[in-house]
């Protein structure tokens, strides 16, 4: 059978997290014995690859998204598929209009993937960004039709989908369409467990991978190290936080408050890394961190990819979301509000040392993403709820 993963992701370095995901569910698909085709742009190119390869140019200066559904329309046409997954960030007509036309062609399951829900608060929020009047009227004008899109395309999804997957706020449906909660997975023999240190007195190292910052909520972090370091037992350990990535855009910004702060000499920026050289950083810290910033976009559940990889590696983390499969009595994850407040250094401080002190944790974690994370499971259980293997 034939499964085609349509995505309009963008190639590029900044959403490296994503194109892992992605990466990690084609090869899930694959693993299930489907035929994949999967899709994605770059530069001035949309590409799809995999079982039915081509390869289209378009004009990146103008309407980069109305080219990219029209050649996506296009190739669906052309192409047979007895499944569409279609990862989204919202609805629109261009989206039900490749749906009708995946019908048309015989595709017998479409299921839609919605990343971040509830998502239009994200488009709502970019009024606030402009600099001036007129470029606000103008902001919101658009960001009004994309709102009245999404609510009148969406009216039309259950004539079309079978069924969608939503990461964020728990739901039931979504326009009408039968939806369950999606949970992120990871290729966990791609991750090597980092040993364990039971050094009770030494150092403590807090990691941060990510590309948007904002989002990330790591500004939490520098503001409770710089509340600890004002305050620091003689005896206390010292902290430092290592950041892997960032978005260009938010970088000044994020390296004047640490300025600010006084926490220049503690904090090490690597830019963006992956594979060995992602590998070697996580061997020097002691403690990931997950999102801290779902209440900026109005969330209370979240299901984080780099928490996953965190658990992957056997590497300690902190959170602040509701999480199906991490309970408060985790022993390797530690919940912080999911709120604007300075992380409390001093409850981290107590978590890693607890986590030192038990010489089986690095097991517990590792064995745990193994039995939970894995992304044939976690994909072979969405095909199930859409009635796929019943087509």
């Amino acid at each position: 059978m034939k499964l085609m993963y349509l995505t309009f992701q963008e190639d590029a370095p900044l959403y490296l997290g994503v194109k892992n995901k992605i990466e990690g569910q084609v090869s899930a698909f694959e693993k299930l014995g489907y035929k994949v085709t999967c899709s994605m742009w770059q530069g001035n190119t949309f590409r799809f690859f995999g079982a039915e390869p081509l390869t289209k140019t378009f004009d990146p200066s103008a309407g980069i998204m109305k080219q990219l559904t029209r050649i996506a329309d296009e190739y669906l046409r052309k192409h047979q598929f007895d499944i569409l997954y279609m990862r989204l960030d919202r609805i629109s007509f261009d989206m039900i209009r490749i749906c009708k036309t995946a019908r048309k062609n015989q595709v017998k399951t479409i299921v839609v993937e919605i990343p971040n829900y509830p998502y239009l608060s994200d488009y709502i929020r970019n009024i606030q960004y402009a600099k001036t009047l007129k470029t606000r009227a103008v902001t919101a004008a658009k960001v009004a039709v994309t709102v009245a899109g999404d609510r009148l395309s969406g009216m039309k999804l259950k004539q079309y989908v079978d069924a969608v997957v939503l990461y964020g706020n728990q739901a039931d449906s979504f326009f009408g369409v039968k939806a369950m909660n999606g949970d992120n997975g990871i290729n966990i023999d791609n991750i090597s467990p980092i040993p364990h240190c039971g050094d009770i007195q030494k150092d403590i190292a807090l990691l941060g991978v990510a590309g948007t910052l904002w989002w990330q909520g790591y500004d939490r972090v520098l503001q409770g190290m710089s509340d600890y370091k004002k305050n620091k037992p003689a005896d206390g350990p010292a902290l430092k936080f290592v950041l892997v990535g960032g978005d260009a855009t938010e970088m000044p910004e994020f390296r004047s408050l640490v300025d600010r702060l006084g926490l220049t000499e503690d904090v090490t920026f690597c830019g963006f890394k992956k594979g060995k050289a992602l590998s070697d950083i996580y061997r020097t810290v002691d403690v990931g961190v997950s999102t801290l910033g779902c209440y900026r976009r109005g969330l209370t559940a979240c299901s984080s990819l780099k928490a996953r990889e965190y658990c992957a590696a056997a590497l300690p983390f902190l959170y602040a979301y509701d999480d199906a499969k991490i309970g408060r009595d985790t022993p390797f994850a530690l919940r912080l509000p999911n709120d604007g407040t300075p992380v409390d250094m001093k409850e981290v401080i107590g978590f890693v040392q607890r986590c030192r002190r038990d010489s089986g944790i690095a097991q517990k974690e590792r064995e745990f993403a193994e039995q939970n994370y894995d992304w044939k499971t976690i994909m072979k259980q969405v095909l199930d709820f859409a009635g796929a293997s019943q087509k």
